[in-house]
């Protein structure tokens, strides 16, 4: 039996003939949809954004088999992160790590006590690799904080893709790229942790890791102080598609409630039900996340008003509230799930209330470490 591919930078196969000829109608109607999609509710937005929004969810929402959908992106983290670093003329700087984790840094390498780290987590449902968009908006917040802290980087987490590598292989990566950068004695005050969508739900899940190890990954670090905080970008922290934001923004988001259930179901494939509270620690008993004020000691939520999954975003706010004083969600009106990231795809990221309030925030974070 082939064993699962636990590398971020293994491609699933091309697609055959009878898959690319399964292409033509959906490529023929693309046009057309993405037309409908423009006229949908877009206003504020570009003519470039509102057609990019309309065609990522054109295409998202297709029925797809995840394999599918992956050969038909055909890109990985790794290949990306090079585009990207070939695009910018600058040096390509990855850490392999235990566990076929890897870390790709934005700017330089950061160790000693003067290091100060941005740790992302990118979305996809764990079953994704990150779009495009994602680098140039970690490279301008790594510009942006750099200018008011000076020394600071991003790292990118490129884990393995679920459904073939199941909960918990992301959060045994995730747990050992905080472990390798607090091994290069960087001060736990010094590096923040941060992701969008479901990359947002692999932040808490490593929070609950550290409160409750679980046995069948590496042990959690010990912090000897908290870490900076935590960003949660759009956080994709329930599974199930019950709430009334859902019907609300069914026809505004980039995905549909169909495609939001269908991720939800590939994130909870094979997670033993006494396992369900580390992959959804939202969802877990009352004080599960007692304590979490000793791993992030701040938390900035944001959201958009228009996505499906916002008023789970409000109802994340209100139980990380109860265990870390100093949390605060920013709702961006007339945005979608990730629509901070989007914007950067048409050369229009860097401006808005959600920007500014999460540089603010890194570089509040940041400030006072060592």
């Amino acid at each position: 039996m082939d064993q699962p591919n636990h590398s971020g930078d293994a491609s699933d196969p091309p697609l055959t003939l009878r898959q690319r000829l399964g292409l033509v109608p959906f490529l023929a109607k693309m046009p057309f949809a993405i037309a409908v999609g423009i006229f949908r509710e877009n206003k504020g937005r570009s003519w470039s954004r509102a057609t990019n929004i309309a065609a990522m969810r054109y295409v998202i929402c297709q029925k797809w088999d995840i394999h599918e959908l992956r050969s038909f992106i055909g890109v990985n983290a790794t290949q990306l992160y090079q585009a990207w670093a070939l695009q910018e003329k600058r040096e390509v700087l990855t850490d392999i790590l235990p566990e076929k984790a890897k870390l790709h840094w934005i700017g330089p390498r950061q160790e000693g006590s003067q290091g100060r780290v941005f740790l992302f987590f990118f979305g996809g449902a764990f079953a994704l690799p990150p779009r495009p968009d994602y680098f140039p908006f970690l490279h301008a917040l790594q510009k942006a904080v750099s200018a008011s802290l000076g020394n600071f980087s991003v790292a990118l987490l490129d884990h393995a893709m679920a459904p073939d590598n199941p909960f918990p292989t992301q959060l045994s990566q995730a747990n050992v790229a905080l472990k390798h950068l607090l091994n290069k004695g960087i001060p736990p005050s010094n590096i923040i942790l941060a992701g969008d969508s479901a990359g947002a739900n692999l932040v808490i899940q490593l929070a609950a890791h550290i409160l409750h190890p679980l046995p069948s990954i590496s042990a959690p670090p010990t912090l000897t102080q908290p870490l900076a905080g935590a960003l949660l970008v759009s956080p994709w922290c329930i599974y199930n598609v019950d709430a009334p934001s859902y019907a609300r923004n069914e026809k505004k988001d980039v995905l549909n409630t169909r495609t939001y259930s269908f991720i939800g179901d590939l994130a909870k494939k094979g997670v033993a039900p006494e396992l369900q509270h580390y992959s959804e620690p939202i969802s877990a008993p009352a004080d599960w996340l007692k304590g979490m004020d000793n791993v992030y000691p701040r938390i900035l939520l944001t959201a958009g008003e228009e996505e499906c999954p916002v008023d789970q975003a409000i109802q994340t706010k209100t139980i990380l509230s109860r265990y870390v004083r100093d949390t605060e969600l920013v709702i961006e009106p007339g945005s979608v799930h990730g629509e901070v990231l989007i914007r950067f795809a048409t050369n229009e990221g860097g401006v808005g209330g959600d920007w500014d309030t999460i540089v603010a925030f890194l570089s509040k974070s940041l400030a006072g470490g060592s």
